[in-house]
């Protein structure tokens, strides 16, 4: 029974053996640009999927994107599963992708009224690091992708963009090399094979090198232009997974964004100094009109006669210091004495009326109540 599993064990290595090397090739990364469209800032969810040749190329993309306000740059940023195959009877790798990239982008001709230049040049420079990962395929790949792109515009609702891009990279393999395996097959056949010899086997025949390789691509972009808010494009590519063969994509773009300014004023929606042109509330203009008055008014100086006017230039009276003047206190009436009568015979007494309440005597004209306060003074002058 042991025999019998060091010979598969055997068997399996040479077989693995005799597949030759396995290399990371160049073009492995995703699509570097998601959409050519910089006008605003968009999402944008892609498909695509190697035609035919040796080997197997899917993957399934979606990008965040962030322009400028003159236009001018787009930031792309990209999250991509990738699934690879070298070969047709190798084994299917998985991974994944993730992108950074920054697209410039130069009208030389003018637009039309929703923005799209009708030719412009575009260049593009970023990184795409690759990671894929099988049981006979691993390995990891850093290009650095420089891109050029030309589109072109024949009506608003449709761009046609020829691209081409290298793409210089750093690539870490997972190696097999050919072993001699007969003086291993002849010690398993006698039963004297350890566990150590398997082991240098292995370490003789597994190696992890790096490589750098220079990858080159080209396609051609159709994108049909659905309104301000979304595009929907369709992509070929050469190059995509092999150097020789061919991809088909398709690319969904939302503009989660209204249209950059710099955009607006190139086709007239906006103008380029808008804060002039821009209405005053009337309570705003009266506060800039009283405020410039107080900044342009001078300060008040003395008069000729000594007297101090104010900033709008009328004079201050201001009245002289002093005591304050006394009022003269409300006069009260003395009480009359009744006269003395002679003493007469005594009468019968009649009941008294009830004694009227007496009011007090009115007060002087013009003087002033005796609990109001007394006069303000004005400050003397300095």
């Amino acid at each position: 029974m042991g025999r019998n599993r060091w010979l598969s064990l055997l068997g399996l290595a040479a077989s693995g053996l005799s597949s030759g090397s396995v290399l990371a090739r160049p073009n492995t990364h995703a699509p570097a640009i998601s959409t050519w469209d910089a006008r605003a800032s968009s999402v944008v969810f892609g498909f695509g999927h190697s035609l035919g040749g040796a080997g197997d190329f899917t993957r399934l993309s979606y990008n965040a994107n962030f322009s400028s306000t003159s236009g001018v740059l787009s930031a792309q940023f990209g999250v991509h599963y990738l699934s690879y195959r070298d070969h047709d009877d190798s084994v299917l790798a998985h991974g994944f992708s993730a992108g950074g990239v920054a697209l410039f982008n130069f009208p030389v001709a003018e637009r039309f009224p929703n923005g799209i230049p009708r030719t412009s040049l575009d260049f593009y420079v970023g990184g795409v690091p690759t990671a894929l990962f099988s049981g006979q395929l691993n390995f990891i790949s850093v290009p650095l992708v420089l891109g050029v792109g030309l589109p072109v515009s024949p009506t608003p609702w449709l761009s046609i963009e020829p691209w081409a891009e290298l793409s210089p990279g750093l690539n870490f393999d997972t190696r097999i090399q050919a072993v001699s395996t007969a003086a291993a097959v002849q010690a398993a056949m006698d039963g004297t094979l350890t566990r150590s010899e398997v082991e240098d086997l292995v370490d003789e025949g597994l190696k992890i090198t790096e490589q750098t390789t220079v990858g080159k691509r080209a396609g051609l972009s159709l994108t049909a232009h659905l309104g301000e808010r979304a595009d929907l494009s369709v992509n070929l590519a050469l190059g995509a997974g092999h150097s020789g063969s061919a991809s088909l994509g398709a690319a969904f773009v939302v503009r989660w964004d209204a249209l950059v300014p710099g955009v607006r004023r190139a086709i007239g929606g906006e103008s380029a100094a808008p804060e002039l042109d821009r209405p005053v509330p009337p309570v705003c203009a009266a506060w800039q009109v009283g405020l410039q008055r107080c900044v342009a008014t001078p300060p008040a100086a003395p008069s000729a006669t000594g007297a101090p006017r104010s900033h709008a230039g009328t004079r201050r009276i201001v009245a002289p210091a002093g005591p304050a003047p006394t009022q003269p206190a409300p006069t009260q009436l003395a009480p009359t004495q009744p006269a003395p009568t002679q003493p007469s015979a005594p009468r019968k007494k009649a009941p008294q009326p009830a004694p009227a309440a007496t009011t007090p005597p009115p007060a002087p004209a013009g003087a002033p109540p005796a609990d109001a306060l007394p006069p303000l003074q004005a400050a003397p002058p300095r």
